[in-house]
């Protein structure tokens, strides 16, 4: 017993040794950190339950229900008809809020894009569909304006998202696989994500995003809201298979839609501040080509003749540091920048031209139609070329919808019956290289063809859907 009691003791004397150590080197090791302390630096407050934001919201959230007449499917074979009976219907679904108690709907433009027919179902517990018009859209922030005609509708409040900061509660609300009203929460996991667009400008949020949550509102706290949840990014799994929510979801700022909104109302469109250039990244590269420390601005790439920038003074080869004194940190957020103007306004560039610092004001201009933007990307308003073919900038909506997306290149839009490549390009096919020059641009497009010769041997490379080609041909001789 008396050696048991000593091996105790010992090793309560050990324990207690070594504790009295560690003690010691905690103290004497220099700790460079910030310990917690009794109380905590911040208090975070989480919420009780979500139940009031929906009890608040669920009236004024819709379904939308789209309907289209798409053409007759095409059949070949043994007992195929060339084409099935009649046009083929097809059904999709979305979500929206009510913003006017007199039936005025925001969702996503891409809920209803082409649709022949839309609907919207209102209410909870007792559901009544009315049918909806198209009151004004924009493909470029993907914001739809309907209305259907009701009186004394409910209706949500739209807040101030420029006030949420990253690590906020928010809630989305919407139907995902068609079942309305269904209410999710999460975080703001981000601001200022940029997709594809021009006017990108997104809230990410881990707030579980399904197909039919599209068009619904992002709510903060306060109930108000803060966005309109848009895209989701899913791992793709195999063709044919539905995306699913993985924690990565985005939603377009309710502020960014505000500034819209009157124009859908009253003209059924955008009408946009137009600066006249093209502008690109400043890569590492570039900036040190140019004399330039930091990679910052937007470099101008092309001037349209007798658009606000030429009429300026501003040159291909400017770098573009800050409008109206605020800094253009790079070439994505020059558009946002402009877009916060009106046609008509003045604005104040801050420019990088061949090592010196240049101001000039421009009257900001009206951005041109699709239309007329693909006719001055050919260069000089449509000049002719030996190819006899007309081409537009690849913009991200069109690589979208074409399926180039991560391709350079430029589109055909238009192909002379007497062009040397009539009956072998074709409009929205994607011109990648002439010869062994990549074409990422119509400036580059416009200079190889003004090489070109009369008789001579010439190659192309391109693109129609997911088939890539190539095609040599000799160039008639004049």
């Amino acid at each position: 017993r008396k050696n048991a009691s000593r091996r105790t003791t010992f090793l309560v004397g050990v324990c207690t040794g070594i504790g009295f150590c560690l003690l010691a080197l905690a103290v004497n090791s220099g700790i460079f950190w910030q310990e917690s302390g009794k109380e905590p630096n911040v208090v975070f407050d989480t919420p009780a339950s979500f139940a009031p934001i929906a009890e608040k919201l669920n009236p004024a959230v819709v379904t939308v229900y789209t309907t289209r007449l798409a053409s007759p499917t095409f059949q070949f074979g043994p007992g195929k008809f060339f084409f099935t009976p009649g046009p083929r219907v097809e059904k999709g679904s979305g979500s929206g809020f009510i913003i006017t108690s007199d039936g005025y709907i925001i969702t996503n433009y891409h809920v209803i894009k082409e649709a022949d027919e839309i609907k919207v179902a209102i209410g909870v517990e007792e559901k009544k569909k009315y049918k909806a018009q198209r009151i004004g859209f924009d493909e470029k922030t993907d914001v739809a304006l309907i209305k259907i005609d009701a009186e004394n509708l409910p209706t949500v409040v739209l807040g101030d998202s420029d006030r949420v900061r990253v690590g906020d509660w928010v809630v989305a609300i919407g139907s995902p696989f068609n079942f309305s009203h269904t209410l999710t929460a999460g975080v703001v996991s981000a601001k200022g994500r940029r997709l594809v667009g021009p006017y990108d400008d997104f809230i990410q949020t881990d707030v579980a995003i399904n197909p039919g949550n599209s068009g619904g509102p992002l709510v903060d706290m306060r109930g108000e809201v803060i966005g309109i949840t848009s895209v989701i990014i899913s791992p793709y799994i195999f063709p044919g298979a539905q995306a699913g929510n993985i924690g990565i979801g985005f939603a377009i700022p309710i502020n960014l839609v505000k500034k819209i909104l009157l124009d859908l109302k009253e003209k059924g469109k955008v009408v946009r501040p137009w600066l006249g250039v093209q502008i690109q990244p400043v890569s590492a590269e570039l900036a040190e080509s140019f004399g330039l420390a930091e990679e910052k601005g937007a470099l101008v790439s092309q001037v349209y003749n007798g658009h606000p920038a030429e009429k300026a003074g501003i040159k291909e080869g400017d770098i573009i540091l800050e409008l109206n004194g605020k800094q253009v940190l790079d070439s994505d957020q020059l558009p946002i920048m402009i877009a916060n103007y009106h046609p008509g306004d003045k604005v104040q560039l801050k420019i990088f031209r061949e090592g010196k610092i240049v101001e000039k004001s421009v009257i900001l201009g009206t951005m041109p139609s699709d239309e007329e933007l693909a006719r001055l990307g050919m260069g000089a308003l449509g000049e002719e070329n030996i190819l006899k073919v007309k081409v537009s900038e690849l913009s991200s909506e069109r690589a979208e919808e074409l399926g180039y997306q991560g391709l350079q290149g430029v589109v055909v839009i238009w192909v002379s019956p007497d062009s040397p490549l009539s009956g072998i390009v074709q409009p929205d096919d994607l011109i990648i290289k002439i010869d062994n020059y990549k074409i990422t641009s119509v400036q580059d497009f416009n200079r190889v063809v003004k090489k070109l010769k009369p008789g001579q041997m010439i190659r192309i490379y391109y693109r129609r859907g997911y088939s890539s080609m190539f095609w040599a041909f000799r160039l008639p001789k004049e």
